[in-house]
């Protein structure tokens, strides 16, 4: 079993139960989930609502539970009599308090099939820091990174063979390429709107840093790559600029010269060195796997989606 894993939170409704919304949480699709409630008792099926994917579902749905807490139905039930407006509603608010940057510790290890899925703030920056080749006695700054609205989703998925991985910083064929556009195999449901697609390489650094408003110091967690990474950036409120062009996760807006921020870029440079190391573009003529080679199916990087857990009916 990999270290890190993601599920979903998700707010349920049905036409039987007009005025109630369920919200819970699946390590399986949530269409899996609405499927084995619809059991004898219940006439129709349910209708998902929304889903959010994140590596913390528990800490998530009892956030919002307790937001919720009010209009529960009873405590044994996870009904709530609301609209599905406000739930989702707490659900998001719960996305960013329980699976933000506090929810994790400082140098989290990444492996080979690890998936973390981390929720954000707007203005959160990322750091990308690797070792120039293998002897270097310092990592260097190589990226920087940033989140554009409250809830925006950034996801590191693992994988032991670079060519599986493609960036759009890097000019990489597929770079731009949306490796999971759609949450259920049927390819009804789209993704969340991808606004930046990175490679990471085994060795590599990433630093989440969160500024204080007065820009003196930062919060962060770090995340160390043991294996080669893709990162995938989403939002539910995609940002444009006075021409009408997307922003992207390398638009980078924040004044990166304030105290706290140049203190912590210090702070994470002096880290220990990493136990792993590939370089990220190597020559071809070596030996080294190169990225961007061969591209994988969605449900290579979203695990759910080779196993939905949905009974079919026999033929």
């Amino acid at each position: 079993m990999p270290k890190h894993t993601a599920g979903f939170v998700y707010v349920l409704s049905n036409p039987a139960m007009p005025g109630l919304i369920k919200v819970g949480r699946t390590r399986q699709l949530t269409e899996s989930r609405a499927k084995k409630l619809q059991t004898t008792g219940v006439p129709v099926p349910f209708t998902v609502e929304f889903r959010a994917l994140t590596s913390k579902p528990e800490a998530v749905e009892a956030v919002a539970h307790k937001l919720l807490a009010a209009s529960r139905v009873s405590l044994s039930r996870e009904f709530f009599q609301i609209s599905a407006t406000v739930a989702i509603d707490a659900v998001r608010t719960a996305l960013v308090d329980a699976a933000g940057l506090n929810a994790w510790a400082d140098d989290e290890e990444y492996e080979i099939d690890d998936r973390i899925a981390l929720t954000l703030r707007a203005n959160d920056l990322f750091a990308v820091f690797e070792l120039p080749h293998v002897m270097a006695p310092t990592m260097d700054l190589v990226d920087l990174w940033q989140a554009h609205s409250d809830g925006d989703l950034l996801e590191l998925m693992g994988t032991n063979d670079p060519g599986h991985t493609a960036g759009f910083s890097d000019a990489d064929p597929g770079g731009d390429d949306d490796p999971v556009p759609f949450l259920v195999p049927t390819k009804k449901v789209a993704n969340a709107t991808l606004f930046g697609r990175e490679r990471l390489s085994a060795g590599t650094r990433l630093a989440w840093i969160r500024p204080t408003a007065d820009g003196h110091a930062c919060q962060i967690a770090t995340f160390q790559m043991l294996s080669h990474c893709q990162v995938t950036a989403r939002t539910w409120d995609p940002q444009v600029d006075s021409n009408g062009w997307p922003i992207l996760l390398n638009f980078v807006t924040t004044e990166l010269e304030r105290p706290g921020i140049i203190r912590t870029l210090k702070a994470v440079r002096r880290m220990a060195l990493p136990r792993s190391w590939a370089p990220r573009n190597p020559d071809p003529t070596s030996d080294w796997a190169l990225p961007a080679q061969q591209s994988q199916p969605p449900e290579y990087w979203m695990h759910q989606l080779q196993n939905p857990g949905i009974r079919r009916k026999s033929p």
